[in-house]
């Protein structure tokens, strides 16, 4: 028998558990990267001692994860929220207006290559069962897989421990280098590779341009720097003016 290939395969995959972990950390990584990378600049132009420089960063980390995390827990609660109504959505209208439901079916089946007599016999076996019913136009007709519904509580883990690892990268120098002056040159530099290594790496989950995609990241990272030196400058102009 010919294998079903549903037309929305494409939509479905953006939905998979491993898709959003991906695209949560690659998130939580360049946001820890680019605002804790512009705040430490910011306060090393400003000529803060190394000492007020890690602890003002430790506190902007803790504050980024926790809001970050917080704000994917929500978020996660909010998606499993509308894909749970939408499947009560299609539950009633499989009750309600079982014929307009079935000819929906049908037009998937059509719509997938399947002959007259393969599209009755498959519309037969997938409107016998209710449940199955649902899921199959759960998941070809909205491209939503409720067995990949995500624990909010795990994907706020993911997002702060994310932002966490992407902000060790500017952190890190003035754990170890006493010298403030070296220790922004090497979180500068330690950010850059970060971010250019994070685009390569989405562009490769992604299957476009390495160049391009470490590019964009380190374009930005660049610019997150430039805006946190002038500000550092500013700031440290008005407090000694």
């Amino acid at each position: 028998m010919q294998q079903i290939a549903p037309y929305v395969h494409e939509e479905k995959v953006r939905h998979t558990p491993k898709a959003r972990s991906i695209r949560e950390v690659v998130f939580g990584v360049n946001d820890g990267l680019v605002s804790i990378t512009g705040l430490v600049v910011g306060v090393s132009a400003s000529h803060m001692a190394s000492r007020q420089i890690l602890l003002a960063a430790m506190a902007a980390v803790v504050a980024a994860a926790v809001a970050m995390g917080l704000g994917q827990y929500l978020s996660t609660v909010a998606q499993n929220e509308y894909f749970l109504a939408e499947r009560s959505r299609e539950m009633r209208e499989v009750h309600e207006v079982p014929l307009e439901e079935t000819a929906e079916v049908e037009s998937i089946y059509r719509a997938q290559g399947f002959s007259g007599e393969q599209v009755e016999m498959l519309t037969r076996h997938t409107t016998a069962d209710k449940d199955r019913w649902v899921d199959f136009m759960m998941k070809e007709e909205l491209g939503i897989i409720l067995e990949s519904m995500d624990s909010p509580w795990v994907s706020a883990l993911i997002m702060a421990l994310a932002v966490i690892t992407g902000s060790l990268p500017p952190v890190l120098p003035f754990v170890i280098v006493q010298q403030p002056g070296a220790a922004m040159t090497w979180a500068i530099v330690l950010a850059s590779l970060t971010a250019f290594a994070l685009g390569v790496l989405k562009s490769v989950v992604g299957r476009t341009s390495w160049i391009k995609g470490g590019a964009q990241f380190f374009v930005v990272t660049a610019l997150a720097i430039l805006i946190g030196i002038f500000a550092g400058h500013g700031l440290g102009a008005l407090m000694t003016g």
